[in-house]
């Protein structure tokens, strides 16, 4: 009976805890891979949606900015009322 491991007993204890946690962690990670590329895969999607939803945005005001400065550029014309005839020119 021995009441305190050899060194060599401690060392080696602690190395296959060690490769117990590097290779639980390893295969863990490996189960998650196809879980983060689907999720990154999700991710791009939804990122080139809004993307394309922000330009469609952008282009839209464009052209509402574009039409109403158009409408403001062009020169107005005044009609000419027809002249009331006064009791001068009357005679």
């Amino acid at each position: 009976m021995r009441s305190q491991p050899l060194p060599g007993d401690a060392s080696r204890r602690r190395a296959e805890e060690q490769f117990k946690t590097t290779k639980k962690v390893s295969s863990e990670t490996k189960a998650n891979t196809p879980s983060r590329q689907a999720e990154a895969a999700k991710t791009a999607r939804l990122r080139a949606l809004r993307l394309a939803k922000e330009a469609a945005d952008k282009d839209t005001a464009n052209r509402a900015a574009a039409a109403a400065k158009a409408g403001r550029s062009e020169p107005r014309r005044r009609v000419r009322r027809p002249q009331d005839s006064t009791p001068s020119e009357a005679k």
